[in-house]
């Protein structure tokens, strides 16, 4: 048989009714190009179900209540996008080690709190977070009285799980030095393959945690000093950016930091936020 022959074509009316509801469940929009690349995505999903058709598959979306809503998240975990890599646009892991956390260091010592909380609010297969994790041991570790966490989310739940395992193929850690490397992850070799397992001390900073960031308030208690949510906002619109930004806002604490992706902004849609340059913005006194 053929495999191209048991593909399944998506209709207008089908992709319109997916759209709106990874829309209002997700807050992603799916532009009219992004029609074959859902196609092609749940079309695993349909053989998996043994459904026959995109027509029958919505139509149990919407006469199925049980069926819909134990669906969602295997719908919203084939349709979003994992992109990441270890020290992605590295300018921000500068940024925290040069400029962010020896600020944070000096207003300690004129008497402030030596605590620090950052989220990594879409963390993807987990290399954003370790990442942070190993910057913020390896400036934090050494110095005393310090309390430091990093919460890291992610609304697909199949990434999150590949997080908390943190254990990656090597050409994964290609952006990570040699030393670094020795220092925060366990080599192990698998059936000729080389593997790298994040240290327990990097596991021990993050607490994996599945959040819709639509969903507010966000379930995480701590009044937040810094927010990375890169590459995720180009996936929404611009009311549902204007409600997020204005969401992380309140989460920060007074002069808290965003940090957004290299193609993202916050031009026209909050004035709340100062601009510093690379994609990092302070929240206004």
């Amino acid at each position: 048989m053929d495999f191209r022959t048991s593909l399944n074509t998506i209709g207008d009316a089908e992709f319109e009714f997916i759209k709106n509801l990874v829309y209002k469940q997700a807050g992603i929009f799916l532009a009219p190009h992004k029609k074959i690349m859902v196609q092609s995505r749940l079309n695993a999903r349909l053989r998996t179900l043994g459904i026959t058709s995109f027509e029958n598959y919505v139509a149990k979306l919407k006469l199925d209540p049980k069926f819909a809503t134990d669906e969602m998240q295997e719908l919203i975990n084939r349709i979003t996008t994992n992109k990441t890599d270890f020290f992605r646009e590295n300018h921000h892991f500068e940024f925290l080690k040069n400029q962010y956390f020896p600020a944070l260091e000096q207003a300690a010592a004129s008497g402030g709190s030596k605590t620090l909380r950052i989220w990594c609010s879409a963390s993807s297969t987990g290399e954003e977070p370790y990442s942070i994790a190993i910057t913020v041991y390896d400036y934090f570790n050494a110095k005393p009285g310090w309390n430091c966490k990093i919460y890291a989310s992610d609304i697909d739940t199949q990434v999150i799980a590949t997080a908390k395992k943190g254990l990656y193929r090597d050409d994964r850690l290609e952006p990570v030095s040699e030393a670094m490397k020795t220092k925060h992850f366990i080599k192990t070799v698998e059936k000729d393959h080389v593997f790298y397992e994040a240290k327990p001390h990097l596991k021990a900073l993050i607490d994996f945690r599945q959040i819709n960031l639509l969903h507010f308030p966000f379930p995480i208690t701590d009044k937040l000093d810094l927010i990375f949510c890169r590459n995720v906002v180009i996936y929404f619109d611009k009311q549902t950016q204007k409600t997020l930004f204005q969401n992380f806002e309140a989460s920060l604490k007074p002069k808290g930091y965003l940090i957004l992706g290299h193609s993202e902004t916050m031009f026209g849609i909050s004035d709340s936020f100062k601009f510093l340059g690379h994609t990092i913005y302070q929240k206004k006194e």
